[in-house]
């Protein structure tokens, strides 16, 4: 006959998350400050030194790997103030933090990119299993920025049913 009192040992128990009180609680958050902080210490580190000690004249030739490393940088580093802006424009009217939270995936894609470039052309000399873990890491990121943007169109959707409705009541 069936137990009634059967626990399942393969699932984990229970646990609510911690409350996010500010944009800095959020895991994508942290993810993208750990995956930005790669690029700007590593990646900065490495070719900092070359582009200092190169005197840039009107006729030199562009450099693709210079400029790869700085749009990636800059790229990298505002992935994370994307995701404070998003959390901030969530408490307003407008569904404006979802068009930001689509730029982050976007910067998410173009991030891999940069990083399979990086990989591929600058010999940068660091291990490719480095450049495969930042590039899960981006692939984390966007998937928890998409489920973030669901919740967040949920509770939009939400606050908007229940100021349609205050808004019958108060007007009868």
């Amino acid at each position: 006959m069936y137990n009634k009192n059967y626990t399942n040992y393969y699932k984990k128990p229970f646990s609510p998350k911690k409350a996010v009180k500010h944009f800095t609680d959020l895991d994508v958050y942290q993810k993208a400050l750990e995956a930005a902080v790669f690029t700007a210490a590593i990646l900065d580190a490495f070719y900092q030194p070359k582009i200092k000690t190169k005197k840039i004249e009107k006729n030199d030739s562009f450099c693709v790997k210079e400029y790869i490393i700085k749009n990636m940088s800059a790229l990298a580093l505002a992935i994370p103030h994307q995701i404070a802006e998003a959390h901030s424009k969530r408490f307003g009217s407008g569904e404006e933090c979802l068009l930001i939270l689509d730029k982050v995936m976007l910067s998410c894609n173009k991030m891999v990119v940069y990083l399979d470039q990086t990989r591929d052309i600058c010999q940068t000399g660091l291990e490719l299993e480095q450049f495969e873990e930042q590039v899960k890491k981006y692939f984390f990121i966007r998937q928890k920025v998409l489920n973030l943007q669901r919740v967040w169109r949920k509770y939009i959707e939400i606050n908007k049913q229940e100021q349609s409705e205050a808004g019958r009541k108060a007007s009868k």
